[in-house]
């Protein structure tokens, strides 16, 4: 069963996921709670970026928003699935152990975290 959410950190990302069926029920989402929760949206990524393995509209969030705005994706995803993590500074932490998923989770590919840190340590 997934973790729930926890507020723990003083700032998160959400990373909405879609596809080219979903994307402009994606793009809607992402507006909405830009527009209620004042909140930074970004690029509309039509193709994989990062470590995510499919589409994605990041939000950018701070620890007093997450308390309403995540319950508020929850509700409102319908059927998109949602990657939330904090922002501590270690990218591969926040990607793994301070992650959380509403809907299903996916597997990312962490590989460009695992050689950086590495490369520093």
């Amino acid at each position: 069963m997934p973790r729930r959410p926890v507020n723990v950190h003083a700032a998160y990302h959400a990373h909405v996921y879609f596809d080219e069926g979903t994307v402009t029920q994606a793009r809607a989402l992402c507006e909405e709670a830009g527009r209620r929760f004042r909140l930074s949206v970004g690029r509309v990524h039509e193709r994989n970026v990062g470590p995510h393995p499919r589409w994605s509209c990041q939000l950018a969030f701070a620890a007093d928003q997450f308390d309403a705005l995540v319950p508020w994706l929850d509700a409102n995803r319908q059927g998109l699935d949602v990657f939330v993590h904090g922002l501590s500074g270690d990218d591969l932490r926040d990607h793994t152990e301070h992650a959380y998923w509403l809907g299903n989770d996916w597997p990312l590919d962490l590989r460009m975290f695992s050689r950086r840190d590495s490369a520093q340590g």
